[in-house]
């Protein structure tokens, strides 16, 4: 096999990991580790390589490792449900403009892959005003908690999994792998209050092309929203009241309260996981898949005999 063939049976398994087989299109999109390749280059190489064509299939446009066939049902059925619940979700984060200090919500997981389950959550990374991410994060969790859509316990379908939270002038995501580097291709600003904020984000993530043939790119164009004025006007008059000295004060107090917390939790400090907070990034993945994605991409190449692109290590989990 050639570093192409390769490349493309990768992006195959690692997608076969999570059930989901993937379009001409979306393998060239998502291609594992191959520079200077183009969109005919993979659709000539899905066709008609013979070598990749022993352990790959093809039906009703999806490819598929061979005798999986059965995952492209299960696409479908996961991509209806994902359309479901982006109308339920469409509703409720328009409203987060009305939140002080948030300047970004975008939806990552597995709703912006359109792979998610019935009983799924709906993971959102926010994008705070810098030196508020404190108070932001009470915010939203206050007001997620009063409509009900609050993840918590085990009440997790169509809920709002608040994990991830990024200040504006500080966007690198600083944990690399090609879990996260697949996760953050994914990633759709769903609202922004700067049209340029998501563009600063794919800037300051550029790494993820280290490990992706393709550019990271603005997905999901239709499920984005604009801004609407009013709501801006609301939440630019709440922020006057929380920000200079008694602002700085609140976000102090806020940041002792949740920080005391955070390292009370025992979740913190679980292996196979990942707890951030700092005043820049603020990251709660204490169960994260990414150990065992990756273990199980690793542990399919190298069956299927490619045990140098079984290598793959996550991106400093705790141990």
């Amino acid at each position: 096999m050639n570093d192409l063939e390769k490349s493309i049976l990768a992006t195959l398994v690692y997608y076969d990991v999570l059930d989901r087989p993937l379009t001409g299109w979306e393998v060239f999109k998502y291609l594992i580790r191959n520079k200077n390749i183009t969109l005919n280059q993979v659709l000539n190489v899905l066709e008609n390589s013979l070598e990749l064509n022993k352990l790959i299939s093809q039906k009703n446009g999806f490819y598929f490792l061979k005798n999986r066939q059965d995952i492209i049902k299960e696409r479908i059925k996961r991509h209806k449900i994902a359309d479901r619940k982006w109308k339920k979700a469409r509703r409720i984060i328009k409203l987060f403009q009305l939140i002080p200090f948030v300047r970004m919500v975008a939806v990552s997981g597995s709703l912006a892959m359109n792979n998610t389950r019935e009983n799924s959550d709906i993971d959102l990374l926010i994008v705070t005003k810098t030196g508020r991410i404190w108070t932001c994060r009470g915010l939203v969790t206050i007001f997620s908690h009063l409509i009900g859509k609050r993840r918590h316990g085990i009440l997790t379908k169509d809920r709002f999994c608040l994990n991830h939270y990024l200040t504006e002038e500080s966007l690198k995501i600083p944990y690399k792998s090609l879990y996260n580097a697949q996760t953050y291709a994914h990633l759709i600003a769903f609202w922004q209050s700067k049209s340029n904020l998501y563009k600063k984000f794919q800037k300051a993530n550029q790494w993820i092309n280290e490990y992706l043939t393709f550019p990271i790119i603005q997905k999901g164009y239709l499920k984005s929203i604009k801004s609407n004025i009013f709501f801006g006007d609301i939440r630019k008059l709440r922020e006057f009241f929380f920000d200079g000295t008694l602002g700085n004060f609140v976000e102090f107090i806020l940041k002792k309260i949740q920080q005391a917390r955070i390292k009370k939790d025992p979740l913190t400090h679980q292996s196979g996981g990942r707890v951030v907070f700092s005043d820049s990034q603020l990251e709660f993945h204490p169960n994260s898949p990414e150990k065992w994605i990756l273990e199980k991409y690793n542990k399919k190449m190298k069956k299927l005999g490619f045990e140098e692109l079984g290598q793959e290590k996550d991106s400093g989990l705790i141990l």
